[in-house]
């Protein structure tokens, strides 16, 4: 309308420049008139132009004729030189054409304004609208050569054409035209038509087959003979066809039908000659030969870039040599019609038949050579196009028919799956087939048929152009994707020839070989080949080979040169196959591996290494086209893929490039929109048990090969259901391949994150068993197979993080199925013991058949523990997860919300188990090193407390093992130093006595020097350093001094600089930072440290377990070598293979026997180290002199409490560093307000506060300090003993038991400063009621931890608590409280828990209950003043009374029972020499081996002593075994930890002597059995006497350092540690023994741990004469 109204204001201003005006307007599009603007511009403004010269026609302003011709001469005058009018110019002819246009238009509207003008005027009123007014206007354009006559005559009215003089005469023309219409429509050409006369035709039959020539080869299916000669054949037969058609007067079409009809015959073998005979036809184009011969030319590799695939098919038609572009329309149409008659005819219904395949490929062949265009064939082609949606409709619906009928699951109605074979069983015979209706011919699919010859003949733009409009045809016809596939490899050839190495190709499988018979070797016949019209070729067979008749289809398919063509050729190509692709494995697997050449060019390389280096970045293009390839193609079409592992791998090698992140993006969307259903999944995963893996497995592995996440899927919410069907499954998963992992941990993380289920039960305490479920089957896969573990590590990182406590299951199961430590064990008191020892001996004690020697060898391959190491530590989890960890143990309680004690007491234990399970996994050295732990894992000691927040207890349990071997380092560096000092003593000893000659070296030898006799001991630091020992510098230990007679004592050695070890000064510091309160103020940061880094394992070396460990391990070895040696002496081959399994296992045995061997050295090196530390620092721990209260306070509210609730053995821990911190006489040190704190009334506050695992704790560490209190309570000799010690041959009181502490420690303790035994039996009475009352208390409260945590206490301390001789009433009382709360409660986990206390209570009610008033002679008092009876006297020589029969070891037995066999004698004493009792100070302290008293003393001293040296053996010396000196020292007989006799063997420390040895009792590992009952009141004894005596079945663990003394050889001159083997040393010794026998006499039979109450046995006290036995009768 714009141009309209411009034009309109130009012609009212026409003489005043409109002209001017309306000539810019057009100018422009004059100059390029075909535009569809420029055209609708002219026609609009010439429209209104001539418009207004007419006199009809309504305009507001009128011009001339002339006025408008003037007008278009000076446009066409004022163009551009280009477009000049000229008779050969496109764009004047243009604007002619576009004149007439608008002429014809304005000519058809004055007819109808005349029409009506007739209709409704007058005549006057028609001839002044008469409809050729505009003849002036046609002639003056016609003159000046504006218009074309031709196109005048063709386009406009005839009357106006005969009015401007373009025909002579009218009526004759219309009477021409008349009569040429009516031949034209209405005559009929009378031809020869076929069933009319048969002679024409049956030449023209003739002529064509006498011409073919010779046929293509077979082999290549190209002709056999030149194109020149084809076309020359050609030629006259199509001259000789034409002379046939005027002869017979043949139809031309017909002709040209019966040539196509012997076309399509001869396709396969003269397609060539019948191409070149119609193009010499008038239906031809020859344009089609134009072919450019194969020239090596190298290609371009950027010319299809940023290309179109229309664009990328024409470049490849153009080097082909193809113009499909110039078909002639006339021709081709013809031909279109005669073919489309053909495919008409297959359409009708009444045709049975379908169109024959040689039909399709003719036309797709005449389509590619350019003799017809689709177009115009295509509305001949059925059916039409809006058909096609119905047919789309009915694939749909067959496929929902399908889905819904496999619902209906066929397989779980067949038989079993078996592994392969026929079935056994017969097949039921079926019932006779109904006829079936006949079904209505439906109308054939000749899109589909010309769409598969398109591409088989390589027609690729008329096949992308039908596809294009139709894609679902893919879907429904796969064929069409493997013609598309064979045209993508063709296309893929060159680029993976030129990137990928082709390795030595081998001898195909398709190929037949050669074959024996009975001649020899027959050689396989030769393939005959055979062309085919079958595409892509059939697979040969054992005699035919077939090749595609038409091998040209390959030269218009673009060639892919280079990768950026995989972008631009091949990714186009396969949008419309997409999953489809999965048909050829072949080519899939070619394109597969070009992408990961591909990926590869995104990645730096290292040269050297091989390796990736850096992090490629995520939006490479090139990453992101295979993140789409994958997304599209690859991951939908591997479910297609029956099994097909390669493609799997292949297809992994691309996805693993790609973060987890993004590649769990693809699973998700795989998993989510790619299936829908897969309902055969179900009936195989019913199919799996025990007895079907081996015959499931390989069907397992096809599914989860091509069906990973539904596969997967179906799995994990079957073993979320069924707890039994985890190690089936994961039994089935064999050959299940990297990707198939990857898919099944992210199934895994995708169920365990559901938010919709339940974490816990209704209970509020158990995990779901859907959770525990899940967690055991990850832990069990990621043993069994090597996975990553990355992804579910850091699943459990982040749920830590965002507080989902319950999450730690899963961390629990995966530590304790790949690194067998089970959270929170329950161990027995033997194991507990044996976790005081080193960690191959912790191992061989608790997990000994799943990490250490009894493992089966299948699991020590998989090396589990050693996977999740290495994964923490390359993903750098390992600090995250052990701080998440600590953490969440802290914060779980508080965290939840409204949630039951119970529950919550259960979350702990939970978290904390996981704690100390991670820990020991972190702590293993086969595992993680301990140079990794300290350096990789663990952060700063201040740094974990400051920056984490973890609680101090928590933070030294984790650094503790960084500082166990620091000090185990320097413990052996030490002693390695002693070892080179005493061996440089011995060459100087030797080289004394080489020089001095002594006559009587025999007696010398016999008389050797005791360290300490006769010598006053010299003291450091204001303590005792043994007797007449000099203390070493640093507090290194000093070897055996040999003193002459004449020689003087050593200077005592200066003082070290600073007590504290070097390895721990650095932790001073961060100490004080952490510790909690004001520990750091009243206990010092020197004691805080020391005992927190102490462990059981520097208190009391379990050398009895690991005596017990290699014993048992070298039978297992020996077991062992014996299958071995029968295996490979076996004749049986199956039985010979296991040999050297057998060794490789008696292999690993030896080297833990070994491993356990030298653990013993390095602990019994670190303890000598750990007492002499011990001894030093005692002075500084408490030099600022704290409050008495309120250090007991402290140290049980920073270290005892908080460490005995951690694990037993931290709670055997507490219990022995009491005694030891008493025993070694620290200043300061309060033991008996330390045991009033303890058992006080804050125990009920304490067992609230606990969860199950720390009641069980807590009630140990009672059981340990109750026991040894008891101990006390009973032996007035042993408590007299253990609180006095001797220096300088002097007796020293220990301070732990002061009644009144000043505010300045008192230099030297006196006796009456400490409690009496009879004033500490009312103290400990004191204790048991507070203690009886707390319990009592705790269960009357009726709360659910009060009881139930009570109860568990209770169970712990039952072997001590109660007693009647302690508390007379208390166990009495406390039955009747358990009745009470047995008859009230109605809980029934309390309940139960409950009724077992009391069964076992009931069981020891003879010990307890209180005793009635019996008569009792007092017996006589022992020679130490000892009232307690069971004690007996201290001299060893006396002989047993009453005729009771001394046993090797110095105890008595009662003359009415059997003896029992002695079990080894033991080689520590039961209390250190320090804590033996006073001897008057004129008198030396005894030598080994001697009591004090002895007559050998005299015999001792006289013999002269050597001068003072240091004597070492060396192991390697045998020729000086000989006569035994005593020169050397033999082990005290009151010292401590006293070392075992070793042939020569120098390495092991002794322990020293002085106020700084342990009780013996500490040498004892942590509680290996109950400690012995106190002493009963007779009437308790005499309900019990018919009783049997029990032999306790722990009574050998008693003393777990005793090893049994083996009979040593005679040496002609043993080494110092080698004890003496002279008659007055044999003599000493059995003194000793006896001694020491004795002394061990007075404890009974001890009581297992969960066992019944033995009935208690008393040792038989001495008679007087005349004293009467209480009958053991009733």
């Amino acid at each position: 309308m714009d141009i309209l109204d411009t034009t309109q204001r130009c012609l009212l201003d026409w003489e005043c420049g409109g002209d001017a005006e309306c000539r810019k307007l057009v100018t422009g599009p004059h100059s390029n008139p075909y535009d569809a603007d420029a055209n609708a511009t002219l026609t609009t403004v010439y429209h209104a132009l001539l418009s207004s010269t007419l006199l009809s026609w309504p305009v507001k302003k009128r011009l001339s004729v002339d006025a408008v011709v003037g007008f278009v001469q000076s446009v066409l005058d004022h163009l551009p030189s280009s477009s000049a009018p000229s008779e050969k110019s496109p764009n004047v002819v243009a604007f002619g054409e576009i004149l007439v246009d608008v002429i014809w238009t304005i000519d058809s509207e004055l007819e109808e304004i005349v029409g009506d003008a007739k209709n409704a005027g007058s005549a006057a009123e028609e001839g002044t609208m008469s409809p050729h007014h505009g003849r002036p206007g046609v002639k003056r354009l016609l003159s000046i050569g504006v218009l074309d006559p031709d196109i005048c005559r063709e386009r406009l009215d005839l009357a106006l054409v005969a009015s401007v003089g373009l025909i002579a005469d009218k009526p004759a023309f219309e009477r021409k035209e008349i009569r040429t219409r009516t031949g034209l429509f209405y005559k009929q050409n009378k031809f020869n038509l076929l069933r009319e006369e048969s002679e024409g035709y049956s030449k023209l039959t003739a002529e064509l087959t006498s011409s073919l020539g010779p046929a293509h080869s077979a082999s290549t299916g190209y002709p056999t003979e030149p194109l020149e000669a084809i076309e020359a054949r050609a030629r006259p037969t199509w001259e000789r066809t034409l002379g046939l058609i005027g002869y017979f007067d043949l139809d031309p079409n017909r002709v040209l039908d019966i040539i196509l009809d012997v076309f399509s015959v001869h396709l396969a073998t003269h397609h060539s000659f019948f191409i070149a005979l119609l193009s010499f036809s008038p239906w031809g184009n020859r344009t089609h030969d134009v072919k450019q011969e194969d020239m090596a030319v190298e290609p371009d590799p950027a010319q299809y870039r940023g290309k179109s695939l229309m664009e990328v098919l024409k470049i490849a038609e153009a080097q082909a040599g193809a113009r499909l572009d110039d078909v002639d329309s006339s021709n081709a149409r013809v031909l279109a019609q005669v073919l489309g008659f053909k495919f008409r005819y297959y359409q009708s219904l009444e045709v049975s038949e379908s169109a024959p395949q040689n039909l399709y490929l003719m036309t797709a062949l005449l389509i590619r050579e350019g003799f017809l265009r689709l177009e115009d064939l295509y509305p001949h082609v059925g059916p039409a196009d809006d058909e096609m949606p119905k047919l789309h409709k009915a694939y749909l619906d067959n496929i929902e028919t399908r889905i819904a009928g496999a619902k209906i699951s066929q397989l779980a109605m067949a038989a079993p799956l078996e592994s392969g074979g026929p079935s056994n069983s017969k097949p039921k015979p079926t019932a006779a087939p109904e006829p079936k209706p006949e079904v209505k011919k439906e109308a054939p699919n000749q899109k589909l048929g010309l769409l598969n010859a398109l591409l088989a003949v390589g027609a690729l733009r008329p096949a992308i152009a039908v596809l294009s409009k139709f894609p679902w045809m893919v879907d429904a016809y796969p064929e069409i994707a493997d013609l598309v596939i064979r045209i993508l490899k063709h296309s893929i050839t060159p680029l993976y020839e030129s990137t990928v190495t082709a390795k030595d190709k081998t001898a195909s499988f398709t190929k037949p070989r050669a074959r024996y018979g009975a001649a020899g070797v027959v050689p396989a016949p030769e393939r005959r080949p055979h062309l085919t019209l079958w595409a892509p070729t059939p697979p040969c067979t054992s005699t035919v080979e077939f090749v595609f008749f038409f091998p040209d289809w390959v030269r218009r398919v673009p060639m892919c040169t280079s990768y950026d063509d995989l972008i631009d050729v091949l990714e186009p190509l396969m949008r419309f196959i997409g999953l489809h692709v999965s048909r050829d494995p072949a080519f899939l697997t070619k394109f597969l591996r070009l992408g990961r050449h591909h990926m590869l060019t995104t990645i730096t390389i290292d040269p050297e290494t091989k390796r990736p280096v850096g992090t490629p970045d995520p939006d490479h293009p090139v990453r992101r086209f295979w993140f789409k390839v994958i997304r599209l193609y690859l991951l939908p079409a591997l479910p297609l893929i029956r099994g097909n592992a390669v493609c799997t791998v292949e297809v992994w090698n691309i996805v693993r490039q790609f973060e987890t992140t993004l590649r769990w993006q693809l699973y998700g969307e795989w998993k989510a929109s790619t299936y829908r259903s897969h309902p055969e999944l179900r009936g195989i995963m019913r199919r799996l048990s025990h007895n079907t893996i081996d015959t499931l497995s390989g069907t397992v592995a096809k599914l989860a090969h091509s069906n990973p996440c539904i596969f997967f899927t179906n799995a994990v919410n079957q073993i979320m259901a069924y707890d039994n069907l985890a190690g089936v499954v994961i039994q089935a998963l064999n050959y299940v391949t990297i990707m198939g992992f990857d898919v099944l941990v992210y199934i895994i993380l995708d169920a365990l994150a559901n938010p919709h289920k339940d974490r816990v039960k209704d209970d509020g305490v158990n995990t779901s068993d859907w959770l525990q479920s899940l967690a055991s089957f990850t832990g069990m896969l990621f043993r069994r197979y090597s996975a990553d573990l990355t992804p579910l590590l850091t699943y459990i990182v982040h749920q830590l993080h965002n507080g989902q406590t319950t999450e730690i299951v899963v961390f629990r199961e995966l530590i304790w199925k790949m690194a067998g430590i089970q959270p929170l064990p329950s161990l027995s008191d033997s194991q507990i013991a044996a976790m005081a020892g080193g960690p191959t001996l912790r191992i061989e004690a608790v997990a000994s058949s799943t990490r250490g020697a009894r493992q089966d060898p299948g699991d020590v391959i998989l090396k589990g523990p050693q996977r999740l190491g290495k994964a923490l530590l390359d993903s750098s989890l390992a600090l995250p997860l052990l701080i998440q960890v600590a953490q969440q143990r802290q914060a779980c309680v508080f965290r939840t919300q409204d949630a039951y004690l119970k529950s919550l007491a259960s979350l702990f234990d939970t978290t904390h188990g996981v704690l100390l399970q991670y820990l020991e996994l972190l702590t293993t050295p086969t595992v993680i090193s301990p140079e990794e732990y300290s350096q990789k894992v663990v952060p700063a000691l201040s740094e974990l407390n400051e920056k984490y927040g973890i609680c101090p207890p928590i933070c030294m349990q984790i650094y503790r093992p960084i500082m166990n071997r620091a000090l185990l380092a320097a413990a052996l560096a030490q002693q390695e130093k002693e070892r080179v000092a005493s061996e440089e003593a011995e060459k100087r000893l030797k080289a004394a006595l080489t020089a001095k000659r002594e006559p009587n070296i025999s007696a010398s030898r016999v008389a050797s020097p005791n360290p300490g006799t006769g010598t006053e001991n010299p003291t450091v630091n204001g303590e005792a350093t043994g007797e007449g020992k000099p203390s070493a510098p640093d507090g290194q230990q000093m070897d055996v001094s040999m003193e002459t007679a004449e020689a003087p004592a050593p200077a005592p050695a200066s003082p070290p600089e600073t007590p504290w070890l070097p390895e721990l000064l650095p932790y001073l510091d961060e100490i004080k930072k952490i510790a909690p309160g004001n520990a750091s103020e009243v206990i010092g940061a020197g004691f805080y440290l020391t005992f927190w880094q102490m462990s059981t394992y520097d208190l009391s070396p379990p050398a009895a377990k690991y005596d017990e460990e290699c014993a048992t391990l070298r039978t297992l070895s020996r077991h062992e070598d014996s299958l071995y040696t029968a295996a490979d002496r076996s004749s049986d081959r199956v039985r010979r293979a296991t040999a050297n399994s057998h060794r490789e296992k008696r292999n690993r045995i030896n080297t833990i026997v070994n491993a356990l061997s030298q653990e013993l050295k390095e602990q019994t090196a670190a303890r000598a180290f750990t007492i002499k530390r011990l001894a030093r620092e005692k002075q500084h721990w408490f030099s600022h002199n704290p409050k008495a209260t309120t250090l007991a306070s402290a140290i049980i509210e920073y270290c005892l409490q908080p460490r005995c609730l951690i694990s037993p053995m931290d709670a055997d821990f507490c219990a022995q560093f009491i005694k030891v911190i008493h025993t070694q006489g620290t200043p300061g040190f309060s033991t008996l307000m330390c045991y009033d704190k303890l058992l006080g009334d804050h125990v009920k506050v304490v067992i609230f506060s606990c969860s199950e695992y720390e009641a069980r704790n807590y009630g140990r560490f009672l059981l340990g300090i109750l026991t040894d209190i008891s101990k006390w309570f009973q032996d007035e000799q042993l408590f007299l003993q253990e609180n006095r010690t001797k220096s300088g041959g002097n007796t020293v009181f220990l301070p732990g038991l002061q009644l009144r502490w000043p505010l300045t420690p008192k230099p030297v303790i006196a006796q009456e400063d400490l409690i009496t035994w009879a004033d500490f039996k009312q103290v400990v009475r004191k204790w048991h009621r507070k203690l009886y009352k707390s319990l009592v208390e705790c269960i009357e409260t009726g709360e659910f931890m009060h009881i139930y945590n009570a109860i568990i206490v209770l169970k712990e301390i039952l072997p001590v608590f109660p007693i009647a001789a302690i508390n007379e009433f208390g166990g009495t009382n406390l039955a009747r409280a358990i009745e009470r709360f047995l008859e009230k409660e109605e809980r029934g986990d309390l309940k139960i828990l409950g009724r077992a206390y009391y069964a076992s209570l009931k069981k020891r009610e003879p010990i307890w209950a209180a005793p009635h008033p019996i008569p009792i002679v007092a017996p006589p008092a022992s020679k130490a003043g000892t009232p307690s009876a069971p004690t007996p006297a201290p001299a060893a020589a006396e002989k047993p009374v009453n005729g009771a029969s001394a046993v090797p070891n110095g105890t008595t037995q009662p003359p009415s029972e059997p003896r029992r066999a002695a079990g080894p004698p033991p080689t520590a004493p039961t209390a250190p020499k320090t804590q033996a009792p006073a001897v008057p100070s004129g008198i030396a302290s005894p030598a080994p081996g001697e009591r004090a008293g002895t007559p050998m003393k005299l015999v001792v001293d006289s013999v002269p002593r050597p001068e003072v040296v240091k004597r070492v053996r060396p192991e390697t010396r045998v020729s000086d075994a000989g006569a035994n000196s005593n020169g050397a020292s033999k082990p005290d007989a009151m010292d401590i930890d006293q070392p075992t006799p070793q042939q020569g063997n120098p390495n092991v420390p002794f322990a020293p002597k002085g106020p700084s040895a342990i009780p013996s009792s500490l040498n004892e590992p942590a509680r290996t059995s109950r400690p012995p009952t106190p002493n009963q009141p007779m009437a308790a004894r005499l309900a019990a006497a018919n009783k049997p005596v029990p032999s306790s079945p722990r009574a050998a663990l008693n003393s777990l350092d005793q090893r049994p003394q083996r009979p040593e050889a005679q040496q002609t001159m043993p080494p110092p540690s080698t004890p003496s083997q002279t008659m007055s040393a044999q003599e000493l010794r059995e003194t000793a023994k006896r001694d020491r026998g004795d002394e061990r006499a007075v404890q009974p039979p001890t009581e297992p741990r969960g066992q019944s109450a033995p009935t208690w046995y008393e040792a038989p006290k001495p008679r007087l004469q005349g004293e009467r036995r209480p009958s053991l009768r009733p």
